[in-house]
């Protein structure tokens, strides 16, 4: 059981859910009871008070005449007082819509207050039955998802109530953090049409820096699939890695947090070829997954995640991926919001030494994948690039099948043919998110508005940002930003601004 708590303890800080995930829960209709209190709670409410200051009123009057306060005024502003109590109790537990869960606990909204019993926090482990059987026992699309827990305290939670991304990540949540926990029925009987969105800022999974493996293309529901994502405790390669738990999982594709035999917790990428696929098509993605895998597992750079492995398993094919502890750019930007331009174009320095070493190879390592959900910002401050789009390619040529961020893919590699520039193009839009946090229109030349609110030093910042930004993301190769290395001299120009050149832009405008 200890070894049980610290493996779950270590899993937990690895999703960063130490600090807690909340998920809005909006019931489609309460108890009888609560429903009654909250729509009668304005009128009484305002009665007692009323009624409650028309008392004091009285006391002060008998007490400015002299007479005291008689007992049965006592009595009647307790009772006032007690009826104002438990409205505001009442349209607080009828308010309450946050589900609330970390590495330990899962705690219901206040709603569910007699169901739990009072103890509307539990601890994982007592979660015993996730039931998707609706009163009359049909389940081919379920609209409630009842957690049981010890005691056979039960909370209805209606589907419908929840985003779709929100059951997507309790789900989630349930297998990593609550294994002895049985589905009834099993999550691949159901039809629940949880289609992932390309909005990440939705998809809030227990680790959104891996979402581009399931788009829309390719993700599907938790449904009967040729595809049943590995449970934990499943073991791999001659039991060299073992699956320690699901990080996301979608039509095709699956990523897991790993463990391999010394110990050290790794990020297992699986990809699965259809059946159906075109011949040709999958020898040809089969050849370049070898190869490019091949090619990632030799690249030694520190803000690089390493490609430790790849193997092919029951006809499955993996990557083993480098770790790397820290929140990723989209979350950061999510909860922080909009970043400074000083800030931003650090970020942007940092991130093309990473490409410029990539694409320094012969021939070039082209990412294909760099979005916010895949730079981290680890312990140190400093960023890092992950997730290879080795394995999303893989699927991607053998179905013919787009798989990427739409945001941030730059017209060729839209139409297939990704190069170096096309990682500066992805970089232009990350950078643009960073500095509005909001995801940039595919497709599109980008120019951020500049905010008004700037100082005079960081106008200057801001507008050679917005200038690179437009000059990265440029639809055509040829006006686009060319390598790195000259982004690099543009960022350099950057850092040293004159203090008089953002006066005389300010005045300009």
């Amino acid at each position: 059981m200890q070894d049980h708590k610290a493996n779950l303890t270590q899993v937990s800080q690895s999703l960063s859910l130490v600090g807690g995930r909340k998920l809005s829960y909006r019931a489609r209709t309460s108890t009888l009871a609560l429903a009654f209190i909250m729509a009668l709670s304005p009128v009484w409410l305002l009665w007692s008070t009323g009624a409650a200051l028309s008392l004091i009123w009285s006391i002060f009057n008998s007490l400015s005449h002299g007479h005291g306060v008689p007992e049965f005024y006592d009595l009647m502003a307790a009772f006032y007082v007690f009826l104002i109590s438990v409205g505001i109790f009442a349209v607080y537990v009828c308010s309450d819509s946050k589900l609330v869960f970390d590495g330990e606990t899962i705690r219901l909204p206040s709603r569910f207050l007699f169901e739990l019993r009072g103890r509307l926090r539990r601890p994982w482990e007592s979660l015993r039955i996730v039931d998707f059987r609706d009163r009359d026992g049909s389940h081919s699309r379920p609209q409630h998802m009842a957690l049981v827990f010890d005691g056979g305290a039960s909370v209805p939670l209606g589907i419908a109530g929840m985003k779709r991304d929100d059951v997507k990540e309790l789900i989630q949540a349930i297998q990593l953090l609550a294994p002895q926990a049985e589905f009834y029925p099993a999550l691949v009987e159901l039809e629940l049409e949880l289609v992932s969105g390309f909005d990440a800022g939705l998809s809030a999974t227990l680790h959104p820096s891996f979402t581009q493996l399931w788009e829309d293309e390719l993700a599907g529901r938790f449904g009967s699939t040729i595809f049943v994502p590995l449970e934990p405790g499943a073991v791999l390669q001659e039991e060299s890695v073992k699956v320690l738990g699901q990080l996301c999982f979608g039509g095709l594709s699956a990523v897991y947090l790993a463990e391999q035999k010394d110990g050290t917790q790794v990020i297992l990428k699986e990809a699965v070829l259809p059946l159906g696929c075109d011949q040709s098509l999958k020898e040809k993605a089969l050849a370049m997954f070898a190869r490019e895998a091949a090619i990632l597992a030799t690249l030694k750079h520190e803000r690089v995640a390493a490609v430790l492995d790849y193997f092919v398993d029951n006809g499955r094919h993996y990557i083993v991926l480098e770790h790397i502890e820290g929140i990723d750019l989209r979350r950061f930007v999510r909860e922080q919001e909009a970043q400074p331009a000083e800030v931003v174009l650090r970020w942007l320095s940092e991130m093309n030494d990473i490409l410029m070493y990539l694409h320094a190879h012969e021939p070039p390592v082209v990412h294909r994948d760099v979005t916010p959900d895949n730079i981290v910002l680890a312990r140190d401050g400093h960023l890092s690039l992950i997730d290879f789009g080795a394995a999303n390619n893989l699927v991607g040529t053998a179905t013919g099948t787009l798989v990427g961020k739409q945001s941030y893919i730059s017209p060729e590699q839209f139409r297939g043919k990704a190069g170096p520039q096309s990682d500066l193009y992805s970089l232009g839009a990350t950078m643009s998110f960073a500095l509005t946090a909001a995801d940039p229109e595919p497709l599109t030349k980008l120019s951020p508005e500049i905010p008004d609110d700037i100082s005079d030093d960081s106008l200057l910042i801001y507008t050679g940002l917005v200038e690179i930004i437009r000059d990265l993301t440029e639809q055509e190769l040829e006006s686009r930003i060319k390598t790195s290395a000259e982004l690099k001299g543009r960022i350099e120009a950057l850092k040293a601004p004159l203090p008089v050149a953002a006066a005389s832009m300010r005045s300009d405008q």
